[in-house]
């Protein structure tokens, strides 16, 4: 009888292998599973009788990425994985403690179930991811995503991800419709693993001992030489290999300082050599030697390799390292920000992400062009593929045509010997990204728009053709129509590039973001201070020419010269914000005027933040708050001011009213008004 098919749909790869085992191991002789993951591809289309989501957030972001239908669709409730609860008994009582997960919900979910389990002589504080700093924690504790623990907490305690629960796995049994003989053998596996995970923990010691035995073992066998210290400079680690090359016998060596084997200068190559080997010669034996650490044992691992060998591997190591070219480093989730404007270029770059054609990144300059060309290769079909990016702007016209083409022997002085290949030809297979394309001469413009044309390339000096399968993937900051119509750049260029296009709003069209960004570069530097309030303020007043960069680079700057624990205004470049810096002695409304205006366009700023908009009656209900009641006549007058000024955008009918760019700086103005008085 053919068995019934399930698809699996995790959000990590991790968590997917984890769900999966388990699926595998309890109903693996009864149902067929599927497994998939949303940091890996999905398809495009995924059917099946059961579609099981590892949570809320993964159903939600699937169905952003692949169009799913299935007969019946769950998500899966999860538990904690029993093995590691004894790791969890070992924090003190009233301790509190750090939780944290990918989403909030995931986040509080796992507490609940903790404390239903009777973890409860501590206290769990869900983590939340704008928040810079958490005082008086020294616990930090994550179902399997350690790496988003703040960096300061001393102790982090990884319980694992977490498998689904007896009941999910019990739902869908019930909907395959197998026989209660077939549920119970599913119930017993469950039961049985259970027991089989704390049997693992009793005989824990005892397995232990033998990988250690057994580790000797397989290092004995090598052919490399192998030794290894600790923080102390003790030998812990001296194999058979090493023993013939000092003709020392490990028995004599294990214990001692490294200085009683090795000379002054290899001692001083293992514990502070910046260099990543050294040629030695041992007993009239030639070797390169290789050091290792591994900080989390404060062991220090050298490897020694006869010079022939390390000569093999070197060579192999540059073909493969000129196979893979070069990576994506980012990807959307270091993408920063939660403004509607930026998630939307988010949700499109995902899609451009998936296809094949060339994608024009508009943008000014900082707001993070490059970034979005990493995350869209990252999440493309040729992820595994190298990605290899280039300033057109940074290089002369030659010197860039030789790095994008390439070029054969002789064909200029100096030229390399057997020529060189250009980055199109190491791109092959990947992506190229092309960073102030409009910046091109005539002449680059015409060579690239045949590579982009004929899919082929000719390097400079040579005759011969060579296909190339590459996406291009082009930025720029400039107005490339209007350098059409001024006729510096070719417009079946354009168009070719021009296929898929993605702007990138600049940081003054999303001010609501500069919070969070400040706190993430703050928190990035290392240095855990408090931003003052009327620092963000004068943030969200100024036009921000250079976006995001500059933004970084005035709290670089401030991070520098802050004194105290606190950036305040005093610590920004003033010759940089000294135009906004400043506080108006008065502004050109009358007090009750901007008191009224403050409190119309506060409310109104929250419910677009919210993605909302304010009619009248919301504006004269919500004054009420601010103890400055407004009467919707009051309302209606008001707003005509400011939409003459343009600081609001007025809807028809029931459409409600939003504020303006003009609109926030006012307000931010209006803030530093009330301050100063």
């Amino acid at each position: 009888m053919e068995r019934p098919t399930l698809t699996l749909i995790a959000g990590s790869t991790q968590t997917k292998k984890i769900l999966y085992d388990q699926l595998h191991q309890l109903a693996g002789d009864y149902i067929v599973v599927r497994a998939f993951a949303i940091d890996e591809t999905l398809p495009h289309q995924l059917e099946d009788h059961v579609i099981l989501y590892s949570s809320e957030a993964t159903k939600t972001e699937a169905a952003t990425i692949s169009n799913i239908s299935g007969k019946e669709s769950i998500v899966g409730k999860r538990t904690i994985r029993h093995d590691f609860i004894d790791r969890l008994l070992t924090i003190p009582h009233g301790e509190r403690v750090l939780m944290v997960n990918d989403d909030d919900p995931s986040t509080v979910d796992v507490i609940e179930s903790l404390y239903q389990l009777g973890i409860n002589h501590v206290t769990f504080l869900p983590f939340k991811r704008g928040q810079m700093f958490y005082d008086n924690i020294h616990v930090a504790v994550s179902p399997g995503e350690t790496h988003l623990c703040p960096s300061y907490i001393p102790q982090i305690i990884d319980i694992g991800v977490r498998p689904f629960d007896m009941a999910t796995i019990i739902k869908v049994m019930d909907y395959f419709q197998l026989d209660d003989s077939v549920s119970s053998k599913v119930s017993e596996r469950y039961i049985r693993s259970m027991i089989v995970l704390h049997r693992k923990i009793l005989g824990a010691e005892q397995d232990a001992l033998q990988t250690t035995e057994h580790y000797q073992n397989v290092v004995n066998t090598v052919d490399d030489g192998i030794l290894a210290i600790n923080k102390e400079r003790e030998i812990t680690l001296f194999n058979h290999r090493l023993e013939a090359l000092f003709q020392m016998p490990a028995k004599d060596v294990i214990g001692r300082n490294l200085s009683y084997v090795v000379d002054t200068d290899l001692q001083n190559f293992i514990i502070n050599g910046l260099e990543e080997n050294k040629f030695v010669s041992m007993n009239g034996v030639d070797v390169v030697a290789f050091r290792q650490s591994i900080p989390e044992e404060h062991t220090t691992v050298v490897t020694f390799k006869s010079v022939n060998q390390a000569f093999e591997i070197e060579k192999t190591a540059q073909r493969e390292q000129h196979k893979k070219g070069f990576a994506a480093k980012y990807d959307f989730e270091d993408i920063l920000g939660e403004h509607p404007l930026l998630l939307e270029r988010v949700r499109i770059a995902k899609k451009l992400a998936i296809a094949e054609h060339p994608v024009l990144i508009n943008g000014e300059t900082g707001v993070g062009k490059e970034l979005f060309a990493h995350a869209i290769h990252r999440n493309s079909l040729r992820k595994n593929g190298p990605f290899i990016a280039i300033n057109c702007s940074a290089l002369t016209e030659s010197l860039l045509e030789s790095e994008l083409f390439g070029y054969e022997e002789g064909t200029f002085t100096g030229a390399q010997r057997g020529g060189k290949k250009g980055l199109f030809e190491l791109a092959d297979n990947g992506t190229i990204f092309l960073d102030e394309i409009g910046d091109i001469s005539p002449t680059v413009q015409a060579h690239l728009l045949r590579v982009l044309q004929e899919k082929e390339i000719r390097r400079i000096g040579g005759r011969k053709i060579t296909p190339i399968n590459v996406r291009v993937i082009a930025a720029t900051n400039k107005n490339l129509e209007q350098k059409i119509t001024e006729g510096t750049f070719r417009s079946d260029l354009f168009y070719r590039l021009n296929v898929l296009q993605l702007a990138i709003p600049p940081l003054r069209e999303r001010l609501s973001d500069i919070q969070s960004l400040t706190n993430y570069f703050v928190t990035k530097s290392g240095t855990w201070m408090k931003v003052d309030q009327q620092v963000i303020e004068t943030f969200m007043a100024h036009h921000w020419p250079g976006n995001i960069r500059e933004l970084k680079s005035m709290i670089d700057y401030a991070l520098v010269v802050a004194s105290g624990s606190t950036i305040t205004l005093e610590d920004l470049p003033h010759h940089r914000l000294q135009p906004i810096n400043e506080k108006p002695a008065t502004l050109p409304v009358s007090s009750i005027d901007a008191k009224d205006h403050y409190v119309i366009l506060q409310i109104m700023k929250d419910r677009n933040d919210e993605g909302k908009t304010a009619s009248r009656d919301l504006l004269s209900k919500e004054s009420a708050a601010f103890s400055h009641t407004l009467s919707p006549q009051q309302i209606r007058l008001r707003l005509n001011d400011l939409e003459n000024k343009g600081y609001v955008v007025k809807g028809r009918g029931r459409a409600g009213t939003q504020i303006t760019l003009e609109g926030e700086q006012y307000l931010t103005q209006l803030k530093l008004h009330t301050k100063s008085r």
